[in-house]
């Protein structure tokens, strides 16, 4: 399939409402929506969930004032500082309870609405409950009382954290990222509003656009049959390559960061097939290290995908080809992920991102364990798992 058969958007055709799988309204100016979504969803009281950096921004200072002027009084906690804990979810859960709040506004990255998500559960089923729920467990834990609403506000194209019932949460006693997970977590409606990520710096356009990238691969390699699922997460792919290097190179392209939001959210929706080695090395490693997690993986992407080429290789040359790729192959596909990283600056190796040889059995041991290891095309053992760490040590 060659570049001219493939949609392309213009801006006027990107402000439209999605309902999957929740209701999304995407699109340039949609955050002066807030106030209208508040009263839809009953919300007159909020706190919003935000970090230091974007509270100070001047959008949410006016959305503020939105809300204020249509009797929505607004309050900000923004005690998040880059990967939250749990003793961070459970102040920002005395906060929403003293408050009497009736809603949560969750702006940022991945970090605050992991934190904001995690904050609702906190408050409803109490802070010390909140690992009841890990992602993958038994499943057995129970909430006598409803989570208020949540309304997610992305400042970020990576994570698609607003767009699942998930929210990984760091735990400092074991030093490992936990997932933890229930239906109610997920937001009641999205508001994707490209606008808001113009003003991302290129470091972090480039480590959220490699973890939105991430997922669109890794959900497309899953052995999971899920064919509705592998065209979402394609086209995801498509969408990076059209607009992550120029997001990148010129932050205030709005065609550009269009493209990475809607990725973003694609790769969040695909990845409902599950994840891969990449994603289980990485919360490993971030549990262990302060390095963002959108840089480890853009680290290991290469590395992930020759691990498992025996199994993907068919699905990556047809990647190639929709991508219109020289060779349109396999190796087309490494070396166009390999370039787009070498092209963002992003780490050559983890041994650039401070990783020892030292490291990799524990890495390797709390990467087995994460959920996210279950569905890697090859199956890992202990041995695989050195193997593909050792590789990315060093290149």
């Amino acid at each position: 399939m060659t570049a001219r058969f493939r949609p392309k958007i213009t801006l006027a055709e990107t402000k439209v409402d999605w309902h999957h799988p929740t209701h999304i309204r995407f699109g340039p100016g949609r955050i002066n929506e807030l106030p209208e979504v508040c009263w839809q969803l009953g919300i007159s009281a909020p706190l919003i969930v935000t970090d230091q950096g974007v509270s100070k921004l001047p959008f949410v200072k006016s959305i503020i004032r939105l809300n204020k002027e249509e009797s929505i009084f607004t309050a900000v906690f923004s005690d998040i500082f880059s990967e939250p804990d749990f003793d961070t979810v459970k102040k920002g859960a005395e906060v929403l309870r003293q408050g009497r709040h009736d809603g949560i506004i969750a702006i940022g990255g991945g970090s605050a609405l992991d934190a904001a998500k995690a904050i609702s559960l906190a408050a409803a089923a109490g802070p010390s409950r909140i690992w009841a729920f890990t992602s993958g467990g038994p499943g057995h834990a129970v909430i006598h009382k409803t989570l208020i609403p949540i309304v997610a506000v992305p400042t970020t194209a990576g994570t698609g954290s607003e767009v699942d019932a998930n929210a990984v949460i760091k735990d400092t006693i074991s030093s490992r990222k936990i997932s933890i997970f229930h239906p109610d977590l997920m937001p009641k409606v999205v508001i994707a509003d490209p606008e808001l990520t113009r003003g991302l710096i290129p470091f972090l356009t480039a480590a959220t656009g490699m973890d939105a990238l991430s997922h669109n691969i890794e959900a497309l390699s899953s052995p999971v049959f899920h064919p509705v699922l592998d065209g979402v997460a394609m086209q995801g792919i498509f969408y990076i390559k059209e607009g992550l290097l120029p997001a990148f190179y010129s932050g205030r392209n709005i065609k550009a960061r269009t493209y990475t939001m809607a990725a973003s959210i694609m790769g969040a929706i695909a990845f409902d097939k599950g994840l891969g080695a990449g994603h289980a090395v990485s919360h490993a490693i971030g549990g262990m290290f302060k390095v963002h997690h959108g840089r480890v993986m853009g680290t290991l992407l290469p590395y992930v995908l020759m691990l498992n080429r025996a199994r993907i290789k068919d699905k990556m040359s047809r990647a190639a080809r929709y991508l219109d790729l020289p060779g349109q192959d396999f190796t087309a596909f490494v070396n166009w992920v390999t370039d787009l990283k070498i092209a963002m600056g992003m780490p050559a190796n983890l041994k650039e991102l401070g990783i020892r040889k030292q490291h990799i059995p524990d890495i390797a041991q709390k990467a087995l364990e994460d959920a996210n290891i279950h569905t890697n095309p090859v199956k890992m053992d202990p041995k695989k798992m050195k193997d593909l760490l050792a590789h990315a040590l060093t290149g």
